[in-house]
């Protein structure tokens, strides 16, 4: 164990990688470590925390991952998120569980949870938590590949601050609602789905606000419900479902299973905790399925495979590349950093930077 890091070492360091053209990706995960240790986490926690925050950024995502340290910074050091939870699981059936994360930090305690599930999901063949007054807790799809790397089907959904308002209303009531779903192929990468259930993450704009970009036709509403490009104005108003009525009926969904079952706020009254001095209260769920417990995993890879490698071979369209499988461009780009090293991005540089100055604004 290396001796706690002080506010100045760790702001310097931060900054220092935000200079950098590139960081060796172990390099880059210990300095997520080293930070969430300085902001309270014992040495367990930060390593899971900043295995789970670094995951969207080795997996190419200039949105999602690590660009998230500010708020996760901020709400530890306020201490709208609790660096040493008390969190309690309970249940009464035999593959489901609630847990009451006590406002942990989402990423540590979506880790907990999804073991959880696995676990059950071994002895049981399945398994799920629902989990209650919970923080954001990163990417999806880091969650679902984690049942995925132990040949179980993976899912895993959160609620989030309001995003999107239901289809024909001008009010944001839903978050964007995340969707990750893992797969397990035999001798190969997992299919990974992740994606959110709005036609783009609030996250994305939020980026390209501070970017100084303008919005694609179709992405967002202003408050009255009329489409705008301005990413000032779509996040004083609302995102677009995907699929139109469709994407509002799947944010619905998320949400009944990650409040309802969980006995958790719902989206409308769910913040981020930079946003307001409280703690978030989100709501998630996880779910974890052995394929033993059905075909058997035998069958299940074999039909998996197949099912894949028919996707994969079908004609492209003309000048295309051919399909690819969800979550292959992710698998690519981690292979990438592990090789190359990561490359810092400017919305990278701009997170890193932004969180060394809550750290100097706010030392210990």
């Amino acid at each position: 164990m290396t001796p706690m890091s002080t506010a100045a070492e760790i702001a310097k360091r931060l900054e220092e990688t935000a200079g950098l053209r590139s960081i060796d990706a172990p390099d880059f995960v210990a300095l997520l470590r080293d930070t969430f240790r300085y902001a309270g986490l014992s040495d367990a926690d930060a390593a899971i925390a900043a295995d789970v925050a670094a995951h969207g950024t080795l997996h190419g995502s200039d949105a999602h991952g690590a660009v998230q340290m500010p708020l996760y910074i901020a709400g530890l050091l306020d201490g709208t998120i609790k660096s040493q939870p008390d969190i309690q699981v309970t249940g009464t059936l035999p593959c489901c569980k609630v847990m009451d994360a006590d406002h942990a930090l989402g990423l540590v305690a979506g880790q907990r949870a999804m073991d959880a599930a696995i676990e059950m999901a071994r002895t049981f063949g399945m398994g799920a938590v629902a989990v209650r007054r919970s923080s954001h807790n990163g990417t999806a799809g880091y969650f679902s590949e984690r049942a995925a790397e132990h040949g179980l089907i993976g899912f895993a959904f959160t609620n989030a601050m309001p995003a999107i308002a239901p289809t024909g209303s001008t009010e944001a009531l839903l978050g964007t609602n995340p969707i990750g779903a893992a797969f397990p192929l035999p001798g190969a990468d997992p299919i990974v789905i992740d994606l959110a259930t709005s036609i783009v993450a609030r996250s994305r704009i939020r980026a390209m606000l501070t970017q100084g970009k303008q919005l694609p036709e179709g992405w967002a509403l202003d408050p009255d419900g009329k489409p705008t490009t301005d990413p000032a104005v779509a996040v004083k108003g609302s995102v677009l479902p995907i699929g139109g009525p469709k994407g509002y009926a799947l944010s619905l969904m998320v949400e009944l299973l990650c409040s309802a079952l969980s006995d958790a706020e719902p989206g409308f009254q769910v913040t981020y905790e930079n946003m307001v001095k409280r703690p978030s209260n989100i709501g998630q769920f996880y779910m974890a399925i052995n394929p033993a417990g059905f075909a058997g995993t035998e069958a299940y890879g074999a039909r998996a495979t197949h099912i894949a490698d028919v996707l994969v071979k079908a004609k492209p369209m003309a000048g295309a590349e051919p399909p690819r499988l969800p979550g292959a461009r992710g698998h690519a780009a981690n292979r990438k950093a592990a090789r190359d090293g990561l490359a810092i991005t400017d919305n990278l540089a701009s997170a890193l930077k932004n969180t060394a100055r809550i750290i100097e604004s706010r030392p210990k």
